[in-house]
């Protein structure tokens, strides 16, 4: 996930994107592995772990804080950490009992203004990005584990979540938290700490956090439940095959230009570049099917389904 404010609204699958109803790229390239059901659970969670992080920063910080979601989306370990600003602020977490390792990266210059509140300061926008020191680095220490507390209480439908902050890294590179090709699930925040802002990144294994989400759903489900998820289940797959679909026999098209389209008349004979030989193409909602030749049955037209020139070679 981009940390990057100019780019995060692109990057994070853009929650907010989705109210104002602008569509979202998609890489088919990388297909997502978390279950639709499973990314609106953990979306449900991290929204009320914004809620609860914004009433420990109110406090702490004593000044009006929000925090939003931004989106939910999968990258590898490698492509997280390759954007991250640099210097930066990485707390690598150990999520017990989930095996591996996690990441929450909140942006310096953002930290550096709620460490200057912290010490009594107005906490103003525009902090450098930069090294935080001995004393910044305590501060900020603290208000993360102080953090991962909310985080832990808001998980507490999916896994009983015991995390401990190990680590407190700048240097992306030396944040060795999981293997390069490992995917993530890296949640988007924005931050608004009255006029400074900034955006913060939690990443989280893929395959611990799916495991957990399962199991979660299972214990929730009661055995009637589980029946009528069952029965739901089989009574769609019973009317999928009795759904009507529109199915179309169609010969190889005719290409002409258009002054010779505006030149038709009735009873003009367009010459179709279909042999007599090649089968004639079945599809259904422009999708090949099979391959047919034409006939009759009875008074009506009718097609004869064929082996494809490719199956009838083998």
């Amino acid at each position: 996930m981009a940390p990057e404010t100019s780019t995060s609204a692109e990057r994070t699958g853009g929650r907010r994107s989705r109210r104002r109803g602008v569509p979202v790229p998609y890489d088919f390239r990388r297909p997502t592995k978390l279950s639709r059901q499973h990314a609106r659970v953990l979306e449900i969670t991290y929204e009320a772990f914004c809620r609860q992080w914004a009433t420990l920063l109110s406090s702490t910080l004593r000044t009006t804080v929000q925090v939003e979601l931004d989106g939910i989306q999968q990258y590898s370990y490698d492509e997280y950490a390759a954007e991250l600003p640099m210097p930066t602020v990485m707390a690598v977490v150990d999520p017990e009992p989930l095996v591996g390792a996690g990441v929450l990266h909140v942006d310096t210059p953002l930290l550096l203004s709620c460490v200057e509140r912290m010490l009594g300061g107005a906490g103003k926008p525009g902090q450098p990005q930069r090294v935080l020191t001995d004393i910044e680095a305590v501060l900020a220490k603290g208000l993360l584990e102080r953090t991962l507390v909310e985080l832990a209480a808001s998980l507490t439908s999916i896994v009983d979540l015991k995390p401990r902050l190990t680590s407190l890294e700048q240097n992306p590179q030396f944040a060795q938290a999981a293997a390069a090709t490992d995917v993530m699930i890296v949640a988007a925040f924005h931050l608004q700490v009255e006029q400074a802002s900034g955006t913060a990144t939690l990443a989280m294994p893929l395959d611990p956090l799916s495991a957990a989400l399962s199991a979660a759903e299972l214990r929730v489900a009661s055995p009637e439940e589980l029946r009528v998820r069952r029965l739901m289940r089989d009574r769609l797959d019973d009317h999928l095959e009795h759904i009507p679909v529109d199915v179309s026999v169609r010969f190889t098209a005719a290409q002409m230009r258009p002054d010779e389209i505006l030149a038709l008349v009735p009873g003009d004979v367009i010459r179709l570049p279909h042999t007599a030989d090649t089968p004639l193409e079945v599809v259904a909602s422009d999708v090949h099917v099979a391959s047919a030749v034409a006939g009759s049955r009875g008074q009506r037209l009718a097609c004869l389904i064929v082996p494809t020139p490719e199956e009838s070679s083998r």
